[in-house]
């Protein structure tokens, strides 16, 4: 299986999730700092890159706790980046774009990309952490191994490098 890329539409989530609508309200940065830190959480579980795209005022790309975040310059909308970063990886990797905006899941699941809306995102970061929970509680007589919850292409990555 190619690598797997979850492309998050990050207003759109916050705006959608009813605990990070509610910190918006109070302090736009820290629900996008929390967004990030929930979805930072689940890297190494299921997705090789995560990608979370914002509308900003100048463009810029950081790298945190193991997502990508992405500002889109003013002239650019998150959605036409979100666009092009799923036509650009959706031909090389299994790439899912979650999003509740009607516009954008039309488009994305056009390119081929996996359109998942807010609430399946949600429930899909829950079913990860139900897995997760199911290894750790059957491995604790012989201890949790990192090969129990490392993505096969972070694990393949690893040893390429022990080996090098």
């Amino acid at each position: 299986m190619s690598e797997q890329i979850l492309i998050v539409d990050g207003y759109n989530i916050i705006g959608a999730w009813e605990d990070l609508k509610e910190l918006k309200v109070l302090d736009m940065g820290s629900s996008r700092d929390q967004l990030i830190s929930t979805l930072a959480y689940y890297t190494p579980w299921h997705w090789t890159r995560i990608i979370v795209v914002f509308d900003g005022q100048s463009f810029d790309w950081d790298y945190i706790g193991g997502v990508e975040i992405v500002f889109t310059d003013k002239r650019e909308t998150a959605d036409t980046m979100i666009e092009r970063l799923a036509a650009g990886m959706v031909s090389s990797y299994h790439v899912e774009v979650a999003t509740s905006d009607f516009a954008e899941y039309r488009a994305a699941s056009a390119m081929g990309a996996v359109v998942l809306s807010a609430g399946a995102l949600k429930e899909k970061l829950a079913e990860e952490r139900r897995k997760y929970d199911r290894k750790s509680g059957s491995s604790r007589n012989k201890g949790l191994m990192l090969n129990d919850i490392l993505n096969k292409s972070v694990i393949d990555s690893l040893e390429r490098l022990r080996r090098s």
